[in-house]
């Protein structure tokens, strides 16, 4: 038997024992806890853990932190014993490794950052490339705002520039506090998920926004919730409750829609800046997205060089996947073993190649079209509709254009209107002034999906036709107008 406070393990029997009683244990949580054990004090790694966990199967993080949540309360007491080191692993501290802990200095004190009890925001293994001016103006409207989203399409990399901010802040605030939602599958289970990610042991058992409001109290807090679209309504909702309750708390939140509170300013997260065409190759060299995907390549292949064909090649993998992080990173791994120009003569099929994500990444992130199916799921049926309509533009639009394309022969003007607002709110529509009007546009690779989705729904050849009508029609129109008047003396 090995003793963990007061909870006996048997390896051999694979069980737990409270005073002889025996606990129930999940298979996983059990396998966790052997690992921790073997490790005999010593830190392990996430990847370690799901090494040996899962060897042959892909799981989201949030998957491991639920199972060191059950391991946790089976201990009661003596959770404390399973110790998180943020953005690393967990280490398992023995009755004996706890009495040496309480008299000895560490011999080599973690870094500021990693041991701040109050902050368990991960520890950065990847830096930031092309983000300064957002991070300075996400950190400015923290000061100005007690509710700030970030808000863009799936991919964009909310959540690596919502954590920059995050431990930036780290010296600002009492505690700084990640809480992912990614894995709360039902909503109402929202409440529960920030109650244990600020260790609310107290809220856990009963969760509500009154407790919740009562356990924070008056905190200097900073809380990160990241990937609010699923639980968009209950996030809002705690949210402004959470603010209304505490001067002090300040909420940054990501989401593919923004939460429509009273209390939130909205950051619109832009892709990476991608080079035109014709540059001269020390003139791509400059744009952020090459140097990501430059970046991604060499993390995966040391030995890589880029020569002045293979830059300009580059350029054009920068500019047909729209600056978009996700999109690159999913690119860039296909280097080693498709080489530059392949990729590029591969992106017609974009959806068959970029694959192979990081096996510890969320599932909606380990291939490109998983991404957008994530986004097409929060859809009304009508919007869903629209998008795979509006496919058939090659650039830009404005209202009436999409009005007219989208609506074919069963939606009305204003049916359509709604969709295109919908679309724009969920981060799938791009949008931007042009004098006085508006005009609108799809990111290639939703152009690429809504086409797919298109045919999927046997619509293509009717809105191609339709598409050439109207083209032709206000083209006839438009140069009826031009034309000079006829004079008759």
């Amino acid at each position: 038997m090995i003793k963990i406070g007061r909870v006996d393990v048997s390896l051999e029997r694979r069980q737990l024992f409270l005073e002889d009683r025996p606990l129930r244990v999940g298979a996983r949580a059990f396998d966790i806890l052997e690992v921790l054990i073997e490790a005999g004090g010593r830190l392990v790694s996430k990847e370690t853990l799901f090494q040996h966990v899962w060897p042959e199967t892909v799981v989201e993080e949030s998957n491991l932190q639920v199972h060191i949540s059950a391991l946790r309360k089976l201990l009661g007491e003596d959770k404390d014993l399973i110790k998180t080191i943020p953005g690393r692993g967990y280490r398992l501290i023995r009755s004996h490794d706890a009495k040496v802990c309480a008299n000895e200095a560490p011999a080599h004190p973690p870094r500021p950052a990693e041991a701040t009890a109050s902050s368990n925001v991960p520890h950065s293994c990847t830096p930031l490339i092309g983000r300064e001016q957002a991070l300075a103006d996400v950190t400015a409207a923290l000061g100005r705002a007690p509710l700030v989203t970030l808000v863009g399409t799936g991919g964009i990399g909310k959540t690596q520039l919502g954590l920059e901010a995050a431990r930036g802040q780290i010296a600002s605030f009492d505690e700084v506090r990640f809480v992912s939602l990614s894995a709360v599958e039902r909503p109402e289970s929202t409440l529960r998920a920030i109650a244990e990610a600020l260790a609310l042991d107290a809220v856990h058992a009963g969760a509500s926004a009154e407790r919740l409001i009562q356990a924070i109290g008056a905190r200097k807090l900073l809380l990160v919730l990241d990937n609010c679209e699923h639980v968009i309504q209950e996030a809002a909702t705690i949210c402004e409750q959470l603010v209304q309750a505490n001067p002090h708390l300040r909420i940054l939140a990501t989401s593919r829609e923004p939460l429509r509170t009273r209390i939130e300013q909205v950051y619109w997260v832009a892709p990476l800046e991608v080079p035109g065409e014709d540059l001269v190759p020390d003139e791509i060299l400059k744009y952020s997205a090459v140097h990501m995907f430059i970046a991604r390549t060499r993390a995966r292949d040391p030995h890589f060089r880029a020569d002045s064909e293979s830059v300009r090649l580059i350029g054009t993998i920068c500019r047909r996947l729209d600056g978009v992080p996700l999109a690159l990173e999913l690119a860039a791994a296909r280097v080693t073993a498709l080489g530059i120009r392949e990729l590029v003569a591969q992106l017609d099929n974009r959806f068959r190649v970029l694959t192979g994500g990081l096996r510890t990444a969320p599932a909606r992130q380990q291939n490109l079209k998983a991404a957008l199916d994530w986004s097409s799921q929060f859809l009304c049926k009508r919007e869903r509709t629209v998008l795979r309509r509006l496919g058939v533009f090659h650039g830009s639009f404005q209202l009436g254009e999409a009005c007219a394309i989208a609506a074919c022969e069963d939606l009305s003007m204003g049916e359509v209107t709604d969709a295109i607002a919908g679309l724009v709110s969920k981060s799938l529509l791009m949008f931007g002034p042009c004098g006085s009007a508006m005009r609108y546009y799809l990111l290639e690779t939703t152009r690429a999906y809504a086409l797919q989705l298109l045919a999927e729904a046997g619509e293509s050849e009717t809105l191609e036709r339709w598409h050439e009508r109207y083209v032709r029609t206000h083209s006839t129109l438009e140069d009826e107008a031009e034309a000079p008047a006829t004079r008759y003396g």
